[in-house]
């Protein structure tokens, strides 16, 4: 999902979608970086030669580090975040504007939060 390009012009609606798909994006990557940290085998290539099971992987991955937390076995982690800007795209005959449609949508639907 592409926030929109701050021209200057942005409605009130706009940076609130941008805010909070930026907020978004952030806990997504501190959730993946915490697994990433807890299991190392996430950093590099997967063993696996199903791509239909990735899902099944990271998924028991999200599952033993909440057990992990249950029992309190916590990680220090030394892990610095940074907000990345640049997103690969692979665009699709319509999907440029069927996402701008999406992002409107969800825009439209939010509540304001600045």
């Amino acid at each position: 999902m592409m926030p929109f390009r701050n021209n200057g012009h942005l409605t009130d609606r706009q940076n609130n979608f941008n805010y909070c798909l930026s907020s978004t994006r952030m806990a997504v990557k501190r959730a993946i970086g915490s697994l990433k940290m807890r299991f190392r085998i996430l950093l590099d290539c997967l063993p696996l030669t199903d791509t239909k099971k990735v899902p099944e992987f990271i998924l028991a991955c999200c599952v033993l580090h909440n057990i992990c937390l249950l029992q309190n076995d916590e990680m220090p982690i030394d892990v610095q975040f940074r907000h990345d800007e640049e997103v690969d795209h692979i665009i699709h005959g319509n999907a440029i504007e069927l996402g701008k449609q999406k992002r409107i949508t969800i825009m439209n639907a939010l509540q304001m939060k600045i």
